[in-house]
């Protein structure tokens, strides 16, 4: 889990340096999408974003589907029907994607399976065999 600090920071660096375009958003919605281009794009250049840089690469990573040729991270909202809600909705959600691409992947701790789980695994193999060698033809009687 990332700090609050961190948080605020990635935010703050999503509005100075971010890109925003509006346009229509289309859909069901009337005379409002029709008219008004509530629909919110947002770019922020990955390298632009306070973090280091192996978490940018983990960024460009995880992210790839989401990453312009330009190396700007993407994203849109369209959902609302006021476009500064959109925006809100927008940056909320960059922050959100870049905190979880950052976040480290906990250490494996290398076990040994446990007893019960050892003995259930050899009476299925028991069992199995038990099975096929009934399937066997008898062995000849000289």
């Amino acid at each position: 889990m990332t700090s609050p600090g961190a948080q605020a920071r990635i935010r703050d660096a999503i509005q100075r340096h971010g890109r925003v375009s509006f346009s229509r958003a289309g859909g069901p919605g009337g005379q409002n999408v029709n008219a008004v281009s509530t629909q919110v794009e947002v770019r922020m250049p990955i390298a632009r974003i306070p973090v280091s840089t192996r978490q940018r690469d983990l960024i460009r990573a995880r992210l790839a589907t989401r990453v312009t040729a330009d190396d700007a991270l993407r994203v849109t909202a369209r959902r609302e029907r006021h476009q500064a809600r959109n925006r809100a909705r927008a940056i909320d959600r960059m922050v959100e994607l870049i905190l979880d691409a950052i976040a480290e992947d906990p250490r494996r701790r290398a076990t040994r399976p446990g007893t019960g789980v050892q003995r259930r695994r050899r009476e299925q193999r028991e069992k199995q065999s038990r099975k096929k060698a009934q399937r066997r033809r008898p062995p000849d009687a000289d």
